[in-house]
């Protein structure tokens, strides 16, 4: 049915040959000849323009962004994208229009763009455009379609061009500091220290190393010092940090919007960093359709492998939170500091986090609350906080990103 209208002006250009020839036949004379001649001339122009090279264009694509580095972008991030293109061929091309389609793979968000260029006497040309704020997710490019018409503009030609390019958007992160629930000093169920390597050391000897201004007198290895002629220092084992594990609530009827489920993504991602950054054992539970274990039985987390799964969870979980929490409590070990992100304030919730204090855990929570119009907490939030204060539970309870390193620092438990 498309082509319909093509087949109908096609018809119609023949017809007016045949009129055109039949002028010349008939009537005669340098009027009718003319306006022959110039049909033939315009029609010979219009049958050469589907030579023009557009079906072969080339094309190259270069990306830009303020915050990208080897594919990976942060969440909100804006890409600038150039487009080089080459048009083989000779015949004449008034412009070209390019058309981009940029969708993100795991979701149904395509992002189409138009632009044109003049093509140069070498037949090439570039246009630039910038996208829209990318959604956490992976995206590639859709084949780029260049089209160009004549003069007239009556028919158009098209071209095709491909160019793999996937991108990765992470998850958007705010810079934490501190947060107090890490700087207790020996509470009874986490014994942490704000120091440089974020451990106790012991009075096991563990090696030797070189002497550092400041050190006491005590430190001072005599032996070694005696046999190099420098001054070493002795070096002693540190006591293991608590594992500091984060739960993610992935749960698809706990989050009333899209918004607040990219906010526990978010603030989640924020204090995998934050645990890092300090050098402590990190645990992640991602509680979705599959749950995902990191850094169970004592093993390392590997920040890219994660960062690669935050990239695509969704809030696609039916698994009740408290059985995930009793299930994480099996798999790490006694002395762990869980961190549930989520928007539950579920009494079965709060069963299973008493259940995490009988392992000698100090559980905490940071709350996931739906925006609303009055800025005051709901009774059902107050009475969650008096809950976690009664417990010397840490709680704290965020509408937006930026709200999370004072709330942390503050606390509302």
């Amino acid at each position: 049915m498309k082509h319909l209208p093509q087949v109908r002006f096609g018809w119609f250009c023949a017809f007016l040959y045949i009129i055109a020839l039949s002028f010349v036949v008939f009537q005669g004379g340098k009027t009718s000849l003319m306006l022959f001649v110039i049909m033939n001339g315009l029609g010979l122009y219009l049958l050469l323009g589907r030579w023009s090279g557009i079906g072969g264009i080339q094309g190259t694509r270069a990306l830009a962004a303020a915050t990208g580095q080897d594919g990976l972008y942060a969440a909100g991030s804006r890409l600038r994208v150039r487009l080089q293109m080459h048009v083989p061929g000779f015949w004449p091309l008034p412009y070209v229009i390019v058309r981009e389609r940029l969708v993100r793979l795991s979701g149904s968000d395509l992002q189409e763009y138009e632009l044109s260029f003049v093509p140069d006497y070498k037949r090439r040309g570039q246009v630039e455009y910038e996208s829209a704020p990318l959604r956490r997710g992976r995206y590639k490019f859709l084949e780029t379609r260049c089209s160009t018409r004549d003069i007239f503009g009556l028919f158009e030609h098209q071209g095709t061009f491909r160019e793999d390019l996937q991108i990765k958007v992470l998850p958007r992160t705010v810079e934490l500091q501190e947060w107090r629930h890490l700087r207790k000093a020996r509470t009874g169920q986490i014994e942490q220290r704000a120091s440089s390597l974020w451990a106790k050391e012991t009075t096991q000897i563990d090696g030797v190393r070189e002497y550092i201004h400041g050190d006491r007198m005590s430190r001072i290895h005599w032996n070694a010092t005696a046999r190099t002629g420098q001054w070493k220092s002795k070096e002693f084992e540190r006591e293991a940090l608590p594992r500091f594990v984060i739960v993610l609530d992935r749960r698809a009827g706990a989050y009333r919007s899209a918004e607040s489920f990219e906010l526990a993504v978010s603030t989640a991602s924020s204090l995998l960093n934050l645990a890092l950054r300090r050098g402590m054992p990190v645990g992640f539970v991602s509680a979705g359709r599959e749950t995902a274990w990191f850094g169970a039985g004592k093993a390392p987390v590997n920040r890219e492998l994660l960062m690669e799964h935050l990239i695509d969870v969704e809030a696609d979980g039916e698994e009740p939170m408290d059985v995930v929490l009793r299930k994480t409590a099996e798999r790490f070990e006694s002395g762990a500091s869980f961190v549930l992100v989520s928007p539950s304030m579920e009494d079965e919730t709060l069963f299973a986090l008493e259940g995490l204090t009988a392992k000698r855990t100090g559980p905490s929570h940071i709350h996931i609350a739906e925006r609303t119009p009055n800025p005051e907490p709901s009774e059902r939030l107050l009475h969650w906080a008096r809950t976690f204060r009664g417990r010397q539970w840490e709680l704290c309870s965020i509408t937006r990103l930026e709200e999370l390193p004072m709330a942390l620092e503050a606390g509302t438990a």
